[in-house]
């Protein structure tokens, strides 16, 4: 059945948590980011170069974090979207147990390590002293990274992403006071740096907390039992791909440092450095897009949306370019980014200016394959997804690699060049393989146009004559299924009380816009979904009767107190500046 679907409430939830989230990631970037910065003008280039060096560790340890929750998120969001707050919560719950148990123990074994990683890292004697400095203090407490970001993940995708940007910019301050009294003051080096990065972590955890605490959340710790080594192997299985891509990326880090560090000694390895702080900044936009893809998209899955996920995702991808590409534009005025770190000859700025021209373009190309490659996992095509961020980083460190054995200065061209290279060669692929399954998938996003049920979509005009003309196309839907004629009845008078209360109510100007239905069925599973960007209501609680006889209660909110008689699973939540109704008959 053709459907009419529009983009205002999909765009306005990604707005809503993009923002959120951009900020959040922003505020743990500006962290690190001053960092270096204190660094830089309170110990030395060499103290920056050391920050570079210990990124691959930093982030192979978080990597088990993202390990246990980044999938567990996922899955925990699919559960809210199809009204399992219990599943929902044994994914949460194993995902914080596994933090403090494995997290832990992974950090105490890192830290006895120190001396084998750092023998890994380099081999140069000189550059080891400082990287080991920031490790000792870091690495015992890095389980503490784990699980605030697990809580950020969460409490984001439980509809609360600006609680969560709240929570990272007081902790950014109190990194920043951290390391300006460590570093500046008491002369602590890396190891104040160090201090100030898991003061950060300790403060949001402890914000977060205090939400888990509160009725809204669809999330409650408690012992899994059974059901935890199955969760656990879930989250493991769904997020191994993204701790994958984690790991590589310290890998693809930690051998492009080496290859500019042979072709250009340790000038060319500071100003790699600045590229790379620059390359983390755009991943905060990434990263950004990629969360709301599983926070939002996840919800969608679960909810059978298949049409509203093509949307976001088209979406992420239109919204993750002009970022990077506004991204780009900054980066051609290197003055600024050269300040920061501590440049201040012409004759050094110019060369950084260079450096960041050539750099710069391997942004867009980079960003566009990731986000893609999370779309390939949220829908289960896994090879794709690993061919995407494998082929991404081998093309980066082999053109990188190529170009400097040419000719030294040439070796910052292999990174664009790599980038764009394996993302024309992407899309070729991602083009074949939906020609090999009959153009049943999108060619660019891998997205099946069609379910394995039914659906009727339609995006809501909030006028009465446009309700009642929805209403009508429902209702031939419905008799075209194989629903009873008693679900048919409860069904359309479900979505004519729900949406005749929408359109009356809502005030401001989302009435020159729409509300989204979404109804799918199955052979198991009948579902209707509705979403409008109207104030916060709750039909469930004012649809509520103190009296059992619907007569004894009045008029006001009849249609509503019928319809929590009539269908006795129904939920709301507000979530990502949107009211959402569930109903499963």
């Amino acid at each position: 059945m053709e459907t009419e679907r529009n983009t205002f409430i999909i765009s306005k939830a990604l707005k809503s948590f993009l923002l959120a989230s951009i900020l959040t990631a922003a505020a743990g970037q500006l962290a690190s980011t001053f960092d270096a910065i204190a660094l830089a003008q309170f110990v030395g280039e060499e103290a920056v170069s050391a920050l570079s060096l210990v990124m691959p560790v930093t982030t192979l340890i978080s990597c088990l974090g993202l390990m246990m929750a980044f999938g567990a998120n996922a899955l925990a969001a699919r559960e809210i979207g199809s009204h399992n707050l219990e599943g929902a919560s044994d994914f949460f719950s194993t995902a914080v147990w596994s933090i403090l148990t494995i997290g832990v123990a992974f950090s105490l074994l890192m830290y006895a390590g120190i001396p084998v990683i750092m023998d890994m890292i380099t081999d140069e004697e000189s550059l080891r002293a400082l990287p080991a400095e920031y490790l000792s203090v870091y690495v015992p407490g890095a389980w503490l990274e784990m699980l605030s970001y697990a809580l950020c993940l969460f409490v984001a995708t439980d509809g609360h992403p600006r609680r969560v940007t709240m929570a990272a910019f007081a902790g950014v301050l109190v990194n920043a006071v951290v390391d300006v009294l460590a570093v500046g003051f008491l002369d602590w080096g890396v190891r104040g740096a160090a201090c100030g990065s898991l003061a950060q972590f300790a403060v949001n955890i402890l914000l977060l907390t205090l939400y888990l605490r509160q009725p809204a959340c669809s999330f409650r710790l408690r012992w899994p039992g059974r059901k935890n080594i199955y969760c656990f192997l879930e989250n493991v299985k769904e997020g191994a791909a993204v701790s994958f891509s984690n790991i590589l990326m310290a890998v693809t880090v930690l051998l492009v440092s080496n290859i500019v560090f042979d072709a250009l000694g340790e000038r060319g390895l500071f100003f790699w450095s600045v590229c790379l702080q620059m390359l983390l900044v755009s991943v905060v936009f990434i990263n950004g897009v990629i969360e709301s893809l599983f926070a939002i998209g996840g919800v969608m899955l679960g909810e059978h949306d298949l049409r509203g996920f093509g949307l976001l995702s088209r979406r992420a991808l239109l919204t993750i370019s002009l970022l990077i590409a506004l991204m780009i534009a900054l980066m051609y005025i290197p003055e600024a980014i050269g300040i920061m770190f501590g440049i201040e000859s012409p004759q050094e700025m110019a060369a950084l200016d260079h450096v960041l021209r050539i750099f710069s373009p391997m942004l867009l190309p980079f960003a566009v394959t990731l986000v893609l490659a999370s779309v390939y996992q949220m829908l289960g095509h896994i090879l794709p997804c690993v061919i995407s961020v494998i082929g991404l980083l081998a093309a980066v460190i082999l053109a990188t690699r190529l170009f400097a054995s040419f000719n030294p200065e040439l070796v910052w061209w292999g990174l664009p060049v790599g980038s764009g290279l394996f993302l024309i060669g992407q899309l070729a692929l991602s083009y074949l393989y939906s020609r090999r399954k009959g153009c049943s998938v999108s060619a660019l996003t891998l997205i099946p146009y069609h379910e394995k049920g039914r659906t009727f979509d339609s995006s809501v005009r909030y006028q009465s004559d446009e309700v009642f003309s929805v209403l009508e196309r429902i209702d031939t839907f419905l008799k075209a299924s194989k629903l009873s004629a008693y679900d048919i009845i409860r069904m359309e008078l479900c979505c004519e009380e729900l949406m005749t209360n929408i359109s009356r109510h809502s005030q401001g100007h989302i009435i020159h816009h729409s509300f989204d239905i979404h109804i799918y069925f199955d052979d198991e599973t009948t579902c209707v979904t509705l979403k409008d960007c109207g104030r916060p209501f709750n039909p469930i609680m004012a649809g509520k009767m103190v009296d059992p006889d619907i007569a004894k209660e009045g008029f006001e909110h009849l249609g509503l107190r019928l319809v929590n008689q009539i269908v006795e699973d129904i939920s709301y939540k507000y979530m990502y500046g949107l009211n959402i109704v569930l109903i499963k008959i």
